[in-house]
Formats: C-alpha cells, sequence, structure tokens
C-alpha cells in the first residue's frame, strides 16, 4: 500500500517539474558528492568534471539504461569523453561532446544547451511566431492562444485550434481559460446548431499536461472503451532530489528485488465522481506537423490506435512509442542545463510499436493555411 501511495504522487511532481523547466533559475543541480574522493574527477577541469557527472546521471535517470549491457557500452565511451573535454575551450564546444554522447536518445524531450545557445532559440522562437503571423487571416493561422474555437455554420463545421496542452489548471493562473470548460461550451453549442464536423488541429502543439488530451478523447469515445498507452517510469536520484518520497519509492522497488526493472504505472482511472460526456458521434478530423509533439503527439497516436478520426498534414516527428516526461537538470561545474526523460510510453497498436513516425491518412501541405483549410473541407464531403 505505501508503493502505491508514494506512486500515486509521482505524476503530480513530475507534471510540477515539467512547469519547473520553464524557469532555469529552479533546475536541479546534479549532485557531485559521490565524485569528490574520485581522482580524476579532483584533477579534472570543469568540462571533464561535468562530463563524468553527465555520463552518470544519463546511465542512472534514463529508461532506456535500465539494461545494464547498454549502461557499460555508455560508461565504455566515458574515458574518450573525458579525454575529449580535456582541451575543450567553451561551452558549446563542451555541449555538442555531451550531443554526441546522447547519439538516438537525443530528442525534445532529452537534450542539452548551453545558456547562450538558449537565449539564441528563444530569440528564433520569437522570428518564428512573428512568420507565423504572416497569414494571420487565414482560420488555419497561429492565434498566439492556448486554444480556441470557431463555428462555421455554413460549412457545418467547428474548427478548434489546440496550441499548447495547457490552460489555467497546469500553469496555475486563473487569468487563463480552462479546456475542459471550453470542451463543454464547444460541444453544447456544436450540438445545438446540429454541428457534426469538427476539426482539431494542433499543428502547433509541441505537448505540455496529457490530461488535456484525455479530456477531448473522452468526448469522442467512451472512456471505458479508450485504449490507452501503456507507461514505464524509471526510479532515479535525480527525480528524487525534486520529491524525497522518489527515494524512498526507489528503495521500495529495489528491496523487493526489481533490479535493473522499469516500474509499469497504473492504466488511467477516473475518479468516483467521474460523469462520461455525450461523445460526438459526427466526424473528426485532426491536424499535426512536424511541431506536433510531446503529449500532442500522444493525442493523435490514441486517434490512430482507437479510430477516432482522420489524421492530416504532414509525417510527424515523434515516434509514436518514445521516451518522454522530462527531468531538467544543471551541471554544477559549467552550468549547462539540460532536460531528460524518465518514462517510456507505448502505443496500444503492438504490431506499429516500433514505427519511428505517425505517418498521416491524407498529406496535406500546411504551409498555404488557406489552401490547405480548403483541402482539410473537401475531405468532409
Amino acid at each position: 500500500m505505501m508503493m502505491k501511495r508514494i506512486i500515486a504522487m509521482i505524476a503530480a511532481s513530475i507534471s510540477c517539474m515539467i512547469m519547473l523547466a520553464q524557469d532555469v533559475s529552479q533546475f536541479k543541480v546534479l549532485s557531485d558528492s559521490l565524485f569528490l574522493t574520485n581522482d580524476a574527477y579532483a584533477s579534472g577541469n570543469k568540462y571533464q568534471r561535468d562530463a563524468m557527472l553527465f555520463v552518470d546521471m544519463l546511465a542512472d535517470t534514463h529508461p532506456y539504461y535500465i539494461r545494464k549491457e547498454r549502461r557499460d557500452v555508455l560508461f565504455a565511451s566515458q574515458a574518450e569523453l573525458v579525454k575529449s573535454c580535456a582541451t575543450c575551450e567553451s561551452d558549446s564546444a563542451f555541449v555538442e561532446l555531451l550531443i554526441a554522447t546522447l547519439g538516438d536518445l537525443r530528442d525534445k524531450h532529452t537534450d542539452v544547451i548551453d545558456l547562450a545557445q538558449l537565449e539564441a532559440k528563444r530569440n528564433a522562437s520569437q522570428e518564428n511566431a512573428q512568420q507565423s503571423m504572416d497569414q494571420a487571416d487565414a482560420i488555419m493561422a497561429n492565434k498566439g492562444d492556448l486554444f480556441h474555437y470557431l463555428i462555421i455554420p455554413e460549412e457545418g463545421i467547428c474548427y478548434l485550434q489546440f496550441n499548447q496542452c495547457a490552460d489555467a489548471r497546469t500553469l496555475r493562473n486563473e487569468s487563463l481559460p480552462r479546456w475542459d470548460k471550453m470542451l463543454d461550451d464547444m460541444f453544447a453549442e456544436m450540438k445545438a446548431k446540429g454541428i457534426k464536423r469538427l476539426i482539431v488541429d494542433a499543428q502547433y502543439n509541441n505537448g505540455g499536461s496529457s490530461m488535456l488530451c484525455d479530456e477531448l478523447l473522452i468526448r469522442l469515445c467512451p472512456f471505458e472503451k479508450l485504449q490507452l498507452l501503456s507507461t514505464s517510469l524509471r526510479f532515479s536520484r535525480l527525480m528524487a532530489a525534486y520529491n524525497p518520497r522518489i527515494a524512498i519509492a526507489k528503495q521500495s522497488w529495489e528491496a523487493d528485488g526489481h533490479i535493473d526493472e522499469l516500474y509499469s504505472m497504473p492504466l488511467g482511472t477516473v475518479g468516483p465522481g467521474f460523469v462520461q460526456p455525450e461523445v460526438f458521434d459526427g466526424k473528426t478530423i485532426f491536424v499535426q506537423s512536424e511541431r506536433t509533439y510531446s503529449s500532442a503527439g500522444i493525442l493523435m497516436t490514441l486517434v490512430r490506435d482507437n479510430h477516432l478520426g482522420t489524421i492530416v498534414g504532414t509525417n510527424s516527428t515523434f515516434s509514436p512509442s518514445h521516451y518522454g516526461e522530462v527531468l531538467p537538470y544543471r551541471l554544477p561545474n559549467t552550468g549547462v542545463i539540460g532536460t531528460i526523460s524518465c518514462k517510456f510510453f507505448a502505443r496500444p497498436d503492438k504490431e506499429h510499436i516500433d514505427d519511428k513516425t505517425l505517418v498521416p491518412d491524407v498529406a496535406i501541405d500546411l504551409t498555404d493555411k488557406v489552401k490547405a483549410f480548403d483541402a482539410i473541407n473537401r475531405l468532409f464531403d
């Protein structure tokens, strides 16, 4: 029972960690307490020291390295990495060495960056946001909000732009709208006006809280019929740094003999007060792009595996089964920051569990927003 109580708190604590990742100052600094008696660590420069801590953290945290033989390969490469860091002259060069160490594990969940690069990325993101406003009058142009919907009665369509898996609850900001309340209003208005065509546009959505995706899914399919992703968690020292209860869970898990084994998270459940919303009985089209990622990618995967609608747009950059749920960290000697996955998500369709991308049912060029909307509209005919 203790284990179950601890695990029940973990999901909430990880959600807090994701919010922390928005504020670099709150990233946990990796402890070097286990390395203070290591001669190589004591005599190394700042890059060599942080390289050793990075490899240790990667081996201890990422679900891929739950298997000993994989950790052995990683640690075998450590000496060459530390040697390369001996002549490292900048944080950017150091980051490139760490990225090479990550290899195929590097994605939007597991990555490393120096503060100068972070600032450059933020500036580029602002420029991209400005460019996306070039077609501001188009229905499918990014309006820059979290989400909104538009009823187009002459077409019999409701267009829902879902830009971020976040709302007043997840961002702890009561001035923002609530996703669940907006969905209630939207589906009520659709029913009142006889709207049977829904477009869910997630082309700008790079993730957030999967709770919002679930709240949409249960309005498209009864909860008891939904096939969900199975989730496995890796306990680690980094996770315990954010929540001491996780250190207790880790000790209990390993004491029960689960060495080098991921913890299978319980499947999603609903509370005792849950009331199944009325299920939409019309046709739904979902829009994805190369920017659709993380929780928004999970939404698309569950749409596909539960046969809930037609997916259009471009091939995904996410893998339907993937590593995710980020833990942010900071390296103590250089200040270089990063995030790392702590979970593995397996899609319901086990026949396609190793697919590296989610291919849309209908490929549509999303560059010209007006033409793209017309092309999607014609799919309802």
